[in-house]
């Protein structure tokens, strides 16, 4: 395994910790942006399109805190992956930072996207803020 990698688990446990809430009104298209500090100083910026579930926030922060620290590279795959496993989001992005360099050094950011076959809604996606 690269050391750039984060270790092989079991999911299920820090999954587990993300509770979700029935979606208010699952037929419309409507963005949900999360912005949160991860635990190591980097940034984390989730944006999704939720189809019949909402992401609960309260419980980011314990969620956030079983995610184990890695490359930008490895958090963006693992919080994608878990959040689209859960989620079952029509569209999500997902963008992590890494903590802020030094002076003189160089900033870090990945962004990830997945969305579900045949789902497009150009209007909504056209208003989004590039990351």
């Amino acid at each position: 395994m690269s050391r750039d990698a984060l270790p092989v688990a079991d999911p299920a446990p820090r999954r587990a910790l993300l509770r979700l809430a029935d979606n208010p009104e699952p037929a419309l298209d409507y963005m949900v942006t999360l912005t949160a500090t991860l635990p190591d100083g980097g940034g984390l910026v989730v944006r999704c399109v939720p189809d019949r579930a909402v992401l609960d926030t309260t419980a980011l922060p314990e969620y956030l805190a079983a995610v184990p620290p890695g490359r930008p590279e490895a958090t963006a795959t693992l919080i994608l992956g878990d959040l689209a496993n859960e989620l079952l989001p029509r569209w999500l992005r997902v963008a992590v930072t890494a903590p802020a360099p030094g002076p003189g050094g160089i900033g870090h950011t990945v962004v990830m996207e997945e969305r579900r076959p045949r789902w497009d809604n150009p209007a909504l996606l056209a208003q989004l803020a590039p990351l």
